[in-house]
């Protein structure tokens, strides 16, 4: 099995390359992903591995091949020294298995409910990764049909999207679009949204989210843009009891979703 002990080799380059410059990724189609558990829901979600580099010293399992068979369907790797893989580890904390992983179509068609009252949570402008990545992680917690990404500002696949997601990148559907595809999917499906916004705001626990809805949410530096503001049915907002007047994007998020999960399971355990 090949081993690659120089971390000036074309593909260790290529992969660092990967990690630091979207246009790259845009280029070359595919996305670096570290991390057995993440590269277990790579395969459950239904990505393809490109790639596989292993590090023995660091993966601490005695088959390594036996492993990544068993939870990849790949048994086909390429071995580096732990050197070359401290070149190429993005995260602070690593388990020695990092993959090229090939992307998806993300396009706002690509979304298929499956449920027939969907619940979506839509971003508009995020900036920073690791917010887009947070709210990942709490679309999975709650269980919700999909992100919607509006005017994105920054790559999707960037890997602190996929770091800071734990693996929600992989198991919530993500659709990326403009302003007005993402409002005529809505449409389409008959999903009203409703706006995170302070001024003219009513508090978001008067919102009926039983029926199909979606959360709009904004960059925390800017808010939402005009065109959500007249496009969405009502503005909501959480009620702030401190001195400040605002919370991380991610965090509101959450609060919201986590809002209509809770009546969504009342009403059922009702059976209204």
């Amino acid at each position: 099995m090949k081993t690659i002990s120089s971390q000036q080799n074309d593909s260790i380059k290529f992969i660092t390359g990967l990690i630091r410059k979207a246009s790259l990724r845009k280029e070359s189609n595919v996305f670096v992903v570290e991390g057995k558990r993440e590269l277990k829901l790579v395969v459950r979600g239904g990505f393809r591995i490109e790639k596989l580099f292993c590090c023995q010293e660091i993966f601490k399992h005695p088959k390594i091949e036996e492993w990544c068979t068993q939870n990849l369907g790949i048994s086909n790797m390429v071995r580096v020294t732990e050197n070359v893989y401290r070149k190429i580890s993005y995260r602070k904390k690593t388990e020695g298995i990092v993959a090229l992983v090939k992307k998806k179509k993300m396009g706002i068609d690509s979304i298929v409910f499956k449920n027939k009252n969907p619940l979506v949570l839509v971003a508009e402008n995020i900036e920073k990764p690791g917010n887009i990545g947070a709210m990942l992680r709490t679309a999975d917690a709650s269980k919700i049909d999909c992100l919607l990404i509006a005017e994105p500002q920054t790559d999707i696949y960037n890997p602190n999207v996929i770091r800071s997601s734990v693996g929600g990148f992989f198991s919530v559907p993500i659709g990326v679009g403009t302003n007005e595809e993402v409002h005529t999917f809505l449409n389409q499906h008959h999903i009203t949204p409703h706006a995170a916004r302070l001024e003219a705001s009513v508090s978001y626990e008067t919102i009926d989210f039983t029926k199909p809805s979606a959360v709009v949410v904004g960059a925390e530096s800017t808010g939402l843009s005009k065109f959500w503001l007249n496009a969405s049915k009502s503005n909501i907002k959480i009620p702030m009891l401190g001195s400040l007047d605002s919370m991380n994007v991610s965090v509101a998020a959450g609060i919201l979703l986590f809002e209509a999960t809770r009546q969504r399971n009342f009403y059922r355990e009702q059976g209204i």
